[in-house]
C-alpha cells in the first residue's frame, strides 16, 4: 500500500476510534520514516524518539504497544540495540487478554459485573498476555509469544480507575487519553510502574502521575501539532472535492 492510501486508511481508522494527538504524531513519525526508507523496515532507538518527538521512555512504550496491538505496526526490540520497525498496511487487532469487566444499567447507576478469574493461589492472579510482536525480517510474519505475569493485590477495572483520575484535583478531560493509556501500561507491566516496582496503592499513584500527564500532555499536543503541519498533507475526502 502506498504513502497515500496509508495516510488515507489511517485518518479513516482515526474519525471512527480517535487515538489521541501523541498517538497520532507518533504513527505519522514513523510512517514518515518508513517512506523514506523506500517503505522498508528501519531501526529507530528510543534516544532518538525522544530527541525528536520530546516524549519520555514510558510513554513510547505505551504509545508503541497501542499501535502494535492495533496491528498498524511490527516492531522487535533487543536489548542495547536499536529497535526494529516496519509498517503495516492491513490493521489486524491483537486481542488483548485483560477484558474490560461488562456493566449494566440499573436504576440511578452502573454496577460492574466482574469478569470470571481463575483461581491460582491466595495472593496471586495469573494472566496471559501476548508478547510484542517479534520480526526476524521484513519479510517475516508476526509471532505472538504468550507469557505468564503473576500480579499481586487488587487491580481496579479500567472504568474504576478512570471514575477516580476525574475526582482528583488536577483533572482535565483532555487528559482521558493519557489516563487510559497509563492504565493499559501498567497493567501490560505486570500492575507495575515505569520503573518495575509494584504498585500497591494504585489511587496514589494515579494521583502523584496526573502532574506529569498534564505536563505530558500539553508539550506533546504542540509537538504532535507540529509535525503534523510540517509534514503532512491531508488528503481530501470526497465531499471537499
Amino acid at each position: 500500500m502506498s504513502y497515500p492510501e496509508l495516510i488515507k486508511q489511517f485518518w479513516k481508522y482515526n474519525e471512527k476510534e480517535p487515538l489521541g494527538a501523541v498517538t497520532v504524531a507518533f504513527y505519522l513519525f514513523l510512517l514518515e520514516l518508513w517512506t523514506k526508507n523506500s517503505e522498508r523496515g528501519f531501526n529507530l532507538s528510543d534516544t532518538e524518539i525522544c530527541k525528536k518527538l520530546k516524549i519520555t521512555r514510558p510513554t513510547i512504550n505505551t504509545l508503541r504497544q497501542k499501535l502494535g496491538n492495533l496491528g498498524m505496526i511490527q516492531y522487535q526490540l533487543q536489548n542495547g540495540l536499536p529497535g526494529h520497525y516496519k509498517i503495516l498496511s492491513e490493521y489486524s487487532p491483537v486481542l488483548s487478554a485483560f477484558e474490560k469487566p461488562k456493566t449494566y444499567k440499573g436504576d440511578s447507576s452502573q454496577k460492574t459485573i466482574p469478569t470470571k478469574k481463575k483461581p491460582v493461589g491466595k495472593s496471586l492472579q495469573k494472566s496471559e498476555i501476548s508478547q510484542n510482536q517479534n520480526l526476524s525480517s521484513d519479510n517475516s510474519e508476526k509471532n505472538q509469544v504468550p507469557i505468564l505475569i503473576s500480579v499481586s493485590g487488587n487491580i481496579p477495572s479500567l472504568e474504576e480507575f478512570t471514575e477516580y483520575a476525574k475526582t482528583l484535583e488536577n483533572y482535565t478531560p483532555e487528559l482521558d487519553n493519557l489516563i487510559k493509556a497509563k492504565y493499559d501500561s501498567w497493567l501490560e507491566n505486570g500492575w507495575k510502574n515505569g520503573y518495575d516496582k509494584p504498585i500497591t496503592n494504585w489511587k496514589s499513584s494515579i494521583k502523584n502521575a496526573l502532574p506529569f500527564l498534564q505536563n505530558e500532555l500539553h508539550s506533546d499536543t504542540a509537538v504532535s501539532s507540529e509535525i503534523i503541519l510540517q509534514t503532512i498533507k491531508r488528503p481530501k475526502s470526497n465531499f471537499e472535492e
